[in-house]
């Protein structure tokens, strides 16, 4: 039998290439192609579509690319993540489209921003449901009265003291009993707690919509409009985050896709958005929270396939 033997460039048996030349040009076995969605390199080629080759793996049984694109699309991660931050700190459709057309002279059309926003942001709610915040046990509930559809809506909000976490929002054109029950479900059930103390405005709706929610134990204080001390300084923080929230806001045809855009904004708040009154750290990395998705564009890789 003959002798095998192993090149150590190229790690191929019986190579004929001299290795003076393989060290020259630096010659060495690609990496394997490994799948962007299960890791593995059982990988085939599977044609070639618009230029760009097509694989397909035989674990996971699905198909991508190379390229660092999400699978199906042609703009790169970074630029649809930055597109989904800038949405969410208040820039307009068309304000984005024509920031990719100046700085990567790639002209994608603002219905383009728009798929991209409602695709990755039901991704990101979904992914981000899991991740459960480590809270105090007093909350701070508000509401804003915004303009949609030519009709007077409120948006419902409650965070919590410590951490500055956005536990619930919610849009309703009413703002009674019912409401104020329905946003406090919501934060207990985000946070897997019954509150010790929740402060609010002197709005009527929050003395029995409290008390069907939590019952007795829960001590609810009312304020005008909120000087309790531990209240003030947090509730002025945050209605700075109204203006670019209401800028969101505008323009969507149905309440559904609004709800939508404002469970977004949440997301982006708590897990994107540094707060200098918590020395530079998200509200989820105050709550405790380990999440490995530090921005938008990380979202878009994760759910994109792109390891």
């Amino acid at each position: 039998m003959a002798n095998i033997e192993w090149c150590t460039a190229t790690r191929k048996r019986n190579c004929h290439i001299p290795e003076v030349y393989c060290t020259e040009h630096h010659c060495t076995e690609p990496e394997p192609i490994r799948c962007k969605w299960c890791g593995s390199t059982e990988v085939i080629k599977h044609g070639i579509d618009k230029g760009v080759q097509q694989y397909f793996c035989t674990e996971c049984k699905r198909q991508f690319t190379t390229l660092d694109c999400p699978y199906g699309m042609h703009t790169p991660v970074e630029q649809i993540g930055a597109s989904l931050a800038m949405y969410y700190t208040g820039s307009s459709l068309s304000d984005i489209a024509q920031f990719l057309k100046q700085t990567y002279d790639n002209p994608v059309d603002r219905s383009t921003v728009y798929l991209w926003l409602i695709r990755f942001t039901k991704d990101a709610i979904a992914i981000f449901e899991e991740f459960k915040p480590k809270v105090s046990d007093t909350w701070i509930a508000d509401e804003t009265a915004i303009k949609f559809q030519d009709k007077l809506y409120w948006i419902w909000d409650i965070i919590d003291r410590d951490t500055r976490f956005l536990l619930a929002s919610y849009l309703s054109p009413n703002r009674g009993t019912r409401e104020a029950k329905i946003l406090m479900e919501l934060a207990s059930k985000r946070a897997d707690i019954v509150p010790a103390k929740v402060i609010t405005d002197k709005l009527r709706a929050y003395l029995d919509g409290i008390e069907l929610a939590f019952g007795a134990d829960t001590k609810h204080i009312q304020s005008t409009p909120f000087t309790e001390i531990d209240s003030t300084n947090i509730i002025e923080r945050f209605q700075g985050t109204i203006k670019e929230r209401t800028k969101v806001l505008w323009g969507f045809k149905t309440v559904e896709t609004a709800r939508l855009i404002l469970n977004g904004f949440t997301v982006h708040y708590n897990f994107f958005r540094p707060h200098l009154s918590l020395k530079n750290r998200t509200p989820a990395e105050a709550a405790q929270i380990k999440s490995p998705y530090k921005n938008w564009g990380d979202i878009v890789r994760k759910v994109g396939g792109i390891l």
